[in-house]
């Protein structure tokens, strides 16, 4: 894997002033800072209506629209357990706490946080920033835990496994509903970045075979062919009485945000869904 660098210092009349340079495998020390930022941001908003000066604020405003996903799954589910695939320190608390003090919902407060990253600093950070709450993480997925949670990974992290499709499979197959966004391609491709990482893209016929032999429903929106070769999609899958009750969330929501066209938007009510075809 490459090392990366991280550099700090200051910048004057459009001159840089080199204060450090860090040199190494300092991918968490890059993206620890953008989550707790989120974090704090967050935090401060949890008891405002503000959602235009949140989405300004927030590192990806694409965020609220997908926690908002999650939400809905959480409310409607019977376990209330929460498994993220790369658990990013569970951002997702506090993106609950905003919608719970935005839409007064109060059943979500026993909901059992677990979830898996390979980073040791976010593990750790995870085990001791959420002392008051039911969280358990790992270093790989567990498979236990996965067991009727709404499951949660993104796109890009699932991208970052090399079997991706059969982690996919035992996961869809073992929770009780989940989301996540993804992009496929019509023949296998690696894609180096400049952080040293690789990008493992799934293809379409994987995708495909993984739908057909699920023992679950599936929801497809947001879907945008990015070239010849790569489409890309939001899944939202779970078991068919789940998906039934989502669907009605959905329309609710839909309904009592008619007059706030925004926030309606941020949150993805506007997009179109499509049941177990997205082509």
């Amino acid at each position: 894997m490459l090392k990366n660098y991280l550099e700090f210092g200051s910048i004057k009349n459009k001159q840089k002033r080199r204060y450090e340079i860090k040199k190494g495998n300092l991918y968490d020390w890059y993206m620890l800072p953008r989550y707790f930022n989120d974090l704090h941001i967050l935090d401060k908003f949890s008891k405002s209506n503000n959602f235009k000066k949140l989405a300004k604020k927030l590192h990806h405003k694409e965020d609220l629209k997908f926690n908002f996903t999650i939400l809905l799954l959480l409310k409607v589910s019977k376990f209330k357990i929460f498994y993220e695939f790369g658990q990013t320190l569970f951002e997702k608390i506090y993106f609950l706490k905003v919608f719970s003090n935005y839409f007064k919902i109060r059943n979500l407060r026993k909901t059992r946080w677990r979830g898996n990253d390979i980073s040791e600093m976010f593990n750790f950070f995870c085990n001791n920033f959420y002392k008051n709450l039911d969280v358990k993480v790992f270093n790989k997925l567990d498979k236990k835990s996965v067991k009727n949670s709404s499951f949660f990974a993104k796109g890009v992290t699932l991208l970052y496994i090399k079997n991706n499709i059969n982690v996919l499979n035992n996961v869809i197959n073992k929770s009780e509903s989940g989301s996540f966004d993804i992009s496929l391609v019509k023949k296998k491709n690696n894609v180096h970045l400049n952080t040293g990482k690789i990008l493992y893209f799934p293809t379409i016929k994987e995708f495909d075979n993984l739908i057909k032999n699920s023992n679950k429903q599936f929801l497809f929106r947001n879907i945008k062919v990015e070239n010849r070769n790569k489409i890309y999609l939001e899944v939202i899958y779970g078991r068919v009485k789940i998906i039934n009750k989502y669907l009605k969330e959905l329309d609710f929501y839909n309904k009592k945000l008619q007059k706030n066209k925004f926030v309606r938007n941020l949150l993805g009510l506007n997009l179109k869904v499509r049941k177990n075809k997205y082509y």
